[in-house]
């Protein structure tokens, strides 16, 4: 139950209830355990510390006395001690799980955010998400044991104690929940501006060379100096707010003291029970200090789960795969049997077009003609990742007569069925807008067949334009921010090296022969005059003009007159 409790939920979509990963689950429940027989510990050294001061002020042996107290207290901070380390790796292993869950959904995901807000979500809202479970969850988990415990003790002493006690909490129980949503809007809030602010800040680094050159380095820096700003300003409007929270919680104990103090008056209590309840009363104000900033952390904790429980929910679907039809399965292997081979594309649409159909035998070359590069750009990567941007581009199989569904088969296999080992063999894709990863050059090369020869794939890259000889390490130079330090045609060399290592039955290039100096175009063209498997080519360049077409349909593209703002040539200026 706790488990589900901290983990909580976030409304989707369609208004329902997403949940992130649980929290008290493999590994976690031995740490989460821990964490409760600690506490558990640390209530009852409090109290016996308790008792132990009583004892000594109504004349017991000093010294003995003295020092069982300082070994109580050794303990209890002993205690204290495991007990922050062993929350901060339940919260660092928690947020680990999240962030890998994160990662792969920008990986897999058909629509992902702008660089900075990814990076705002893997790092500011993912610590939400460890100061709640670390900072907020583990000091409840210590503080709610000793509050009962030291009440306990105190109702032993005089029923009244224990009241001067339990009502000022209450009391301060009952404000923290009326603060909290606002403390939860102006986190929203706050989270908000900070992921505009990261994602312009992201989208101006990205840009920087076409700002510098066209005098825009003022003006950029003007909007990220605006984003900024509100980013202060929501910060400000928050830490008023925890402010008062904290405020609360620490004047608290202070009222609970005098309480205590005017119970103990009341009542004619000695000096060893006064003693006594000051003690356990010291050892509560601690946790239930940290209240104000406990309900902070829970604010901003929510604030994050609104926006990253849904993506990880979604994560786990891209990543549990499409999940075929029964009988488009048993169709899929009648094709693997033989009566279908090649490449068949058929009931694909993109953008609300219809794609038309396309069979290629092994060995045909294509070239997409017609309708818009996006359109193009669009199509190739629907096929290279067995998706389109309203779902997976699979489903039936056209070779079964009631199944009307969008799919691609690739020598007789959907890859889109088959694992990322099994697909890679199949399909092989170089754009234009591909990067290479952080790593090795070698192991860029060899990263859609990280079992390849490395010769091959040396020998391969050094005809498309890349001679790793001529790099300061080698094969081992250390690729960084999108591929430096290698120039663009050997990026684009890289890129489509390793879409054609061990010649993939489909191989997809868009754009990116545009990138390729002279010579290694010139390459490319006679290693494609030979390829065994099917070529389907985005370019409008001369040396793939004798591909067999395509033919996509024309996208409708706006007049001057149709957008808005633009007048008509002849129209007259009001």
């Amino acid at each position: 139950m706790i488990g589900r409790k901290s983990a909580g939920r976030a409304p989707d979509a369609a208004g329902g209830a997403v949940r992130l990963p649980r929290l008290v689950t493999g590994r976690r429940r031995a740490l989460f355990a821990a964490l409760v027989a600690l506490a558990v510990a640390c209530g009852l050294l409090g109290v016996a510390v308790a008792l132990l001061v009583g004892a000594l002020v109504s004349g017991g042996a000093v010294l003995p006395t003295a020092a069982g107290i300082g070994a109580l207290i050794l303990l209890l901070g002993y205690g204290r001690y495991l007990e922050r380390v062993l929350a901060e790796r339940l919260g660092q292993h928690y947020v680990a799980q999240l962030r890998l869950g994160l990662v792969s959904h920008s990986l897999l995901a058909s629509r992902t955010p702008s660089v900075g807000i990814t990076v705002a979500r893997a790092s500011n809202d993912l610590s939400s998400v460890r100061n709640w479970v670390s900072q907020g969850i583990a000091p409840l988990l210590a503080g709610i044991p000793l509050l009962l415990i030291s009440g306990a003790g105190l109702w032993d002493l005089h029923p009244a104690l224990a009241l001067a006690l339990g009502v000022p909490v209450l009391l301060l129980a009952c404000a923290l929940w009326q603060l909290a949503r606002p403390a939860y809007e102006r986190a929203r809030i706050l989270r908000r501006n900070r992921g505009n602010l990261a994602a312009r800040i992201a989208d101006t680094v990205v840009a920087s060379s076409a700002v510098v050159a066209s005098g825009g380095v003022s003006r950029e820096m003007s909007r990220v100096r605006a984003s900024g700003g509100k980013v202060v300003d929501a910060a400000v409007e928050r830490a008023r707010l925890a402010a008062v929270l904290r405020a609360l919680s620490l004047g608290m104990p202070l009222l609970a003291t005098a309480a205590v103090v005017l119970v103990a008056r009341h009542a004619a209590l000695d000096a060893g029970h006064i003693a006594t309840a000051l003690t356990l009363l010291g050892l509560c104000a601690a946790p239930v200090g940290e209240w104000g900033r406990i309900v902070e952390y829970r604010q901003n904790y929510r604030a994050a789960r609104r926006i990253v429980a849904p993506l990880l929910e979604e994560e786990r679907t891209l990543a549990a795969g499409p999940g075929l039809p029964a009988d488009a399965l048993r169709a899929a292997a009648e094709i693997q049997t033989g009566r279908f081979s090649g490449v068949r594309v058929g009931g694909l649409e993109i953008g609300g077009h219809s794609i038309p159909e396309l069979r290629a035998e092994p060995g045909e070359r294509i070239r997409v003609a017609g309708a818009d590069a996006l359109l193009r750009g669009e199509l190739l990567a629907a096929l290279a990742t067995a998706r389109t941007a309203d779902g997976p581009v699979l489903g039936g199989l056209e070779q079964v007569p009631h199944l009307r569904q969008r799919n691609l088969v690739v020598n007789g296999r959907i890859p889109g069925a088959l694992g990322e080992r099994q697909r890679r063999k199949l399909v092989g894709a170089a754009f234009g807008s591909m990067v290479p990863e952080r790593g090795t050059v070698l192991r860029a090369l060899r990263y859609r067949r990280p079992e390849a020869d490395p010769a091959e794939a040396l020998g391969l890259a050094r005809r498309l334009g890349l001679d790793v000889r001529s790099l300061p390490q080698g094969e081992h130079t250390q690729l960084r921010r999108g591929g430096l330090p290698l120039s663009a045609s050997q990026r684009a060399g890289l890129m489509v090296a390793r879409a054609m290592l061990e010649n993939p039955p489909l191989l997809l290039l868009d754009g990116i022969d545009s990138l390729l100096d002279a010579a290694a175009r010139e390459q490319l063209a006679g290693m494609l005059a030979g390829y065994p498997g099917v070529v389907i080519v985005a370019s409008e360049a001369e040396w793939c003009s004798g591909y067999r077409p395509w033919n996509l349909p024309e996208t409708a593209v706006p007049t001057a007159a149709a957008l808005p703002g633009v007048p008509e040539p002849n129209a007259t200026a009001q």
